[in-house]
C-alpha cells in the first residue's frame, strides 16, 4: 500500500510539473474575452483640455479569436489606455504579437503626421521621463517608416514605427509580430528596465477626422530558436529615415 501511495504521489507530482511547465512556456496574452477587462487591468489616460476622449470599449465579433474585440473609436479625439508588463514577462517573452483591423478608412492630411488610427506603445520610465516604441496605424507614412518624436519638452522620447497605412484593406485582420526588446535596444541603446508600460491609443484631434479600429489580442511570446523575429530582420532603427 505504501509503494502504491508513493507511486501515486510521484505521478501526481510529474503531472503538476508538466502542467506548470506548459503554463510557463505559454504566451502572456491580453485579450478582451472578458467584457470587464478594461476596468480590471487597463487605465484610461490622455485627457486634454478641449479635446474629446477617444472611446475604448469591448464588443462581440464572430471573426475574433475570442469572439470579442477592443474597439478604438476617434472623432476629433485623443486618448490612451495603459497597463503594465512585469520584467519577468518581457524578459522571457520578448516578442509582441497582435491582431488588428481598420473599419473606417484613414483620411489624415499631410500636415497631421502625429495622428494615428491606432498605436501600441511599449517602453519604460517614470512620469518625468519615458522612452517608448510606438507601433502605429497611420495614413500617408510608408510602411516601416520610423519617426523620432519628443513630447513635453523632451521627457517623453518615442520611436514610432508605421506598421499599417491607408493602403490597408478595410475589415481585413492583420497579424503583426515584433521583438520589442530588440527594437528597444536598437532605439535607445540599452535594455528596458523594470515594469514596462503597454499602452493602446488612437487620436485624430489635429486632422478632425473619424477612425475605427478593432484589436483582437496582444500577446508576449518566446523568441523562436534559430528564427529571427521581424524586429531583427530589419535595419537598425537608428539607421532608418527619421522625421521630427
Amino acid at each position: 500500500m505504501t509503494k502504491m501511495i508513493l507511486s501515486l504521489i510521484l505521478i501526481f507530482s510529474a503531472l503538476c510539473f508538466s502542467v506548470l511547465s506548459g503554463q510557463e512556456s505559454a504566451p502572456r496574452r491580453h485579450d478582451f474575452s472578458d467584457g470587464n477587462i478594461l476596468k480590471k487591468e487597463w487605465h484610461l489616460r490622455g485627457k486634454q483640455f478641449g479635446v474629446p476622449l477617444t472611446r475604448f470599449y469591448v464588443k462581440k465579433s464572430d471573426s475574433a479569436c475570442d469572439r470579442q474585440v477592443l474597439v478604438l473609436e476617434t472623432n476629433s479625439s485623443s486618448g490612451v489606455i495603459i497597463t503594465r508588463v512585469p520584467p519577468e514577462v518581457w524578459q522571457k517573452y520578448p516578442v509582441m504579437r497582435w491582431r488588428w483591423r481598420i473599419l473606417k478608412k484613414v483620411s489624415f492630411s499631410k500636415k497631421e503626421l502625429d495622428d494615428q488610427a491606432a498605436v501600441i506603445y511599449f517602453g519604460d520610465g517614470t512620469t518625468l521621463r519615458q522612452n517608448m516604441l510606438g507601433y502605429s496605424w497611420e495614413s500617408l507614412s510608408a510602411l516601416e517608416n520610423v519617426s523620432k518624436l519628443q513630447y513635453g519638452m523632451g521627457p517623453r522620447n518615442v520611436y514610432r514605427i508605421c506598421m499599417r497605412n491607408k493602403n490597408a484593406e478595410l475589415s481585413k485582420w492583420y497579424e503583426e509580430e515584433r521583438n520589442v526588446v530588440e527594437d528597444f535596444k536598437k532605439a535607445f541603446g540599452r535594455m528596458p528596465k523594470g515594469f514596462c508600460g503597454l499602452t493602446i491609443g488612437a487620436n485624430s484631434q489635429y486632422s478632425k477626422s473619424k477612425t475605427l479600429v478593432e484589436i483582437d489580442f496582444i500577446e508576449f511570446c518566446e523568441k523562436k530558436k534559430g528564427v529571427a523575429s521581424s524586429g531583427e530582420q530589419q535595419v537598425n532603427i537608428a539607421e532608418r529615415r527619421i522625421e521630427k
